[in-house]
């Protein structure tokens, strides 16, 4: 009898464990946010991002990028244009390696930038024409994307596959001819926002920062033909940490519907009651297994 009870309280055990791990993950999904500024007037907007809160999110195509009307998605279309965006300066740091016969250039960046371009600025010599290969690596497995860099021409090299990374090189070739001066290095992205139907007197916040999230599938993006030719474009800034509260930004004057597993109260208020329940079946469990020696 007591083995039964003994088997049955493991049971729980898991099962309350299990859900404590459900609780949190839906509460702390996000780990970034970028506050909108007030609406004043309902219709679409576009939502430039911050390169700073690119650099935030999982991946190149930007797919855990969600838009937020407090606990409501709102759909929104993706968008990329030109003109680029320069991308904050990276420590450059230069090796000439005259064994390989090859420069291999790093850039450090603070944050892992999307990177979909850079520029070279080439002093010496006057003629030249050299290999370059672009790459996250320098031990040969990745052998990088190749470009040509030939002096009278524009050393802008657009990548066939962007890179988001904190570090990155640039691999010039050398052969048997001197190592190239290369006096500046410029990182580029293009400009990426986001078009939606925003609603007067409603707060919004952009959240970012989950693994392998995937992408949403919106109904709006069918309708990007019948957008406004001119649409107002709004600045996501204020980048802080989740659950940390972003100040300065307005109140929202329409109450959402809240579940059990949307509200932080009820899930904190669940999480709590599990921790007491637990408790005290530790205790139970402990007065079984003495009863039984």
């Amino acid at each position: 009898m007591r083995t039964k009870r003994t088997v049955k309280f493991i049971q729980l055990f898991t099962f309350l464990f299990t859900i404590t791990g459900i609780l949190p993950a839906s509460a702390q999904q996000f780990t970034w946010q970028a506050g909108l500024p007030a609406i004043s007037e309902t219709g679409f907007y576009n939502i430039s991002l911050q390169p700073a809160f690119i650099a935030k999110s999982d991946d190149t195509a930007l797919t855990d990028v969600r838009l937020f009307d407090r606990e409501t998605a709102v759909s929104y279309i993706l968008r990329r244009d030109t003109p680029y965006v320069v991308l904050p300066s990276p420590v450059i740091t230069t090796r000439n390696d005259a064994t390989s016969r090859r420069t291999v250039i790093q850039l450090q960046f603070k944050e892992e930038y999307l990177i979909e371009r850079l520029t070279l600025r080439v002093a010496t010599p006057a003629y030249f024409k050299r290999y370059v290969y672009i790459t996250e690596d320098t031990t040969g497995i990745t052998p990088g994307q190749e470009f040509v860099l030939v002096s009278g021409q524009a050393a802008v090299f657009k990548l066939h596959t962007p890179l988001k990374t904190k570090q990155c090189f640039i691999i010039i070739k050398n052969e048997d001819n001197p190592a190239l001066h290369v006096k500046d290095i410029s990182a580029w992205q293009q400009h990426i926002y986001l078009t939606a139907w925003l609603e007067q007197g409603k707060s919004y916040l952009l959240k970012t920062g989950v693994p392998d999230l995937p992408a949403p599938v919106y109904d709006l993006p069918y309708f990007a033909n019948k957008l406004p030719d001119k649409i107002t474009m709004l600045e996501a800034g204020n980048i802080t940490p989740i659950p940390a509260v972003i100040k300065n930004m307005p109140s929202p004057a329409a109450e959402t519907n809240s579940t059990v597993f949307t509200s932080k109260v009820w899930i904190w208020a669940g999480i709590c009651s599990i921790i007491v329940l637990i408790a005290l079946l530790s205790i139970r469990l402990l007065r079984d297994m003495r009863e039984r020696k």
